[in-house]
């Protein structure tokens, strides 16, 4: 699931490039559906809300879940931006997946790397707001809103190029199960040298 960067930040350096933190949350979650065709889990938070979660296609570590299960769940993002040199391969997008156990429960992570390059098409350093067309052809217009960081859209300039990563990191446990690891003991006995068989008398 690659959606449209929601701002840009730039710092001012010889190559310009910045990063943000846009989302650090923790909450719990019961398993609501499980749609394996689509990758998508519906969550409800503790609040009654109805969360659609997307797995990506290529996140296979990661425990099984199913309805009813319980789950603490840690979400952090970031968004980066880096003005991309000319002549420079596209960014790549990639996942990466564990599982394992946390107190005897089983837990996952998830942390993925959504890349795309955007072309600036207007700056208005008055109003905060950048212009740009994504990959797949859509102009969007979006608003800065990290005042620190407002006055740097000046480095910007129309036909830039600019390479947008949003970093997802979630993590999840999951309560209502414990699992209790196998324990496999192997012993290796020495070897013994077989006895050497009696010669007959003449």
């Amino acid at each position: 699931m690659l959606g449209a960067p929601s701002f840009l930040i730039l710092a001012p350096s010889a190559h310009a490039q910045a990063t943000a933190i846009t989302g650090n949350q923790v909450t719990t979650a019961t398993v609501e559906t499980i749609d394996p065709d689509t990758k998508t889990i519906l969550l409800r938070d503790h609040t009654g809300g109805l969360v659609t979660v997307t797995i990506p296609k290529d996140a296979h570590n990661l425990p099984h879940l199913q309805p009813g299960d319980q789950i603490n769940l840690r979400f952090f993002q970031t968004i980066a931006a880096d003005i991309a040199k000319p002549d420079t391969p596209l960014p790549e997008s990639t996942v990466s997946s564990a599982k394992g156990l946390v107190h005897r429960h089983p837990h996952g992570t998830l942390i993925s790397f959504r890349r795309q390059r955007v072309r600036i098409l207007a700056v208005n350093t008055t109003n905060h707001t950048v212009t740009f067309i994504d990959p797949d052809q859509i102009t969007r217009t979006t608003t800065v809103h990290h005042k620190p960081m407002q006055a740097l859209l000046s480095t910007l300039k129309v036909g830039d190029e600019v390479d947008v990563t949003t970093m997802d990191a979630v993590s999840f446990e999951v309560t209502n199960r414990t699992i209790t690891p196998a324990v496999t003991v192997s012993e290796k006995t020495g070897q013994q040298t077989p006895a050497e068989a009696p010669h007959p008398q003449q």
